[in-house]
């Protein structure tokens, strides 16, 4: 009891700090481990809840299938609400918008939310914090689709057998994959130097999520490290990341697989959103509302003679403030056209990785 009070008065005035006393944890990872410490656990993670809505609403999620598999989606999360339990366990209401690619529907524009409940632990591994949400169940769940790409043509194999309509389709695919991401919960890795990493599903102690690149000896802060599919005429707004201080830049890495070539493009997070917003309602992509920030095309290293497969590597030197990384594969944005081959599409494979670095 003695060492309990103790440990939990020295992390609230280590909580101050930016890693969250991650470092005093560490000290005596057997006590907080030990699952009869489980109470020690909750007071001590308590500190973290009032943050849990800012980190949730302040980040894009890439929607997927399976975890190794690249995002064919995005969800942004526009509202969130948290509170916790008799039981101890989080309730958490959350709604948001966001895109996702079926073959069956083309891309498909949504708004979701969802009541659910999580019960929540974390544990040490070092100094690497891992937090867990395990859903207990989902007591409510909306998703409303405003915009199916192919809703102009009949819906091919299984479903036009069977007589169902696009629309009805797309509720349900939707409406699964909504509810298969949320019954994976999710969890977040917290290094002690405040990098976080969010996957969706439960991630043993000491396991990291599925990551295109290492980090190798960097200490920059790793924002993202993910792979998104990109179909013809579709694209990924990737973000938002801030620049918060002078002397920080954002260093991007790239590799395209499966297409000669995408564009990368960098906006404000003011320009974005309404643009977002247009793709979500509207089937054809629109050209950019404001002329980019960064601009550049990335092309496939294998389809270069004589060079590696090295992946594009580019700092980005940008004011203060909040951006998005737009991976586009249309016709609509950026320099390149992709190939259009009656009955191919053939999907870019986009891996990236976006630091938080010194500037050049």
């Amino acid at each position: 009891m003695r060492a309990r009070i103790l440990l939990v008065t020295v992390l609230a005035w280590c909580c101050l700090g930016a890693s969250c006393g991650q470092t005093a944890l560490s000290i005596l990872p057997g006590v907080v481990n030990n699952p009869a410490n489980r109470t020690l656990r909750r007071e001590i993670f308590s500190y973290a809840i009032a943050e849990l809505c800012s980190e949730m609403t302040k980040r894009s999620v890439p929607l997927k299938l399976r975890d190794p598999d690249p995002s064919i989606g995005r969800f942004y999360p526009t509202g969130c609400n948290v509170q916790q339990m008799p039981n101890d366990n989080l309730f958490v209401q959350f709604v948001g918008h966001g895109y996702a690619w079926a073959n069956v529907t083309g891309r498909m524009g949504f708004d979701a939310s969802a009541a659910v409940e999580y019960d929540h632990d974390f544990l040490m591994d070092g100094s690497t914090m891992y937090v867990y949400f395990r859903q207990v169940q989902t007591q409510a769940s909306n998703f409303k689709v405003h915009m199916i790409e192919k809703s102009g043509g009949p819906v091919s194999g299984v479903a036009g057998m069977i007589g169902a309509n696009i629309q009805a389709v797309s509720q349900q695919i939707g409406e699964r994959v909504l509810q298969h991401q949320l019954a994976r919960g999710f969890t977040v890795v917290r290094e002690s130097d405040g990098t976080v990493s969010f996957t969706l599903g439960v991630l043993d102690k000491g396991e990291q999520p599925f990551a295109p690149f290492g980090r190798g000896d960097s200490d920059w802060t790793l924002l993202a490290n993910d792979r998104t599919e990109l179909h013809r005429g579709q694209r990924d707004f990737a973000g938002p990341f801030t620049i918060a201080a002078e002397d920080e830049a954002l260093w991007l890495t790239v590799l395209v697989e499966g297409a000669s070539a995408i564009d990368v493009q960098v906006y404000a997070k003011a320009v974005i959103d309404p643009w977002i917003d247009a793709y979500e309602k509207q089937s054809a992509p629109t050209p950019p509302p404001a002329p980019p920030l960064f601009d550049d095309a990335v092309v496939a290293p294998t389809s270069v003679p004589g060079h590696p497969s090295a992946p594009y590597r580019r700092p980005l030197r940008l004011p203060l403030g909040s951006y998005y990384i737009l991976f586009d594969n249309t016709a609509t944005a950026g320099r390149t056209q992709p190939q259009s081959l009656r009955h191919d599409d053939r999907a870019a494979l986009v891996s990236y990785a976006v630091q938080l670095g010194d500037p050049p």
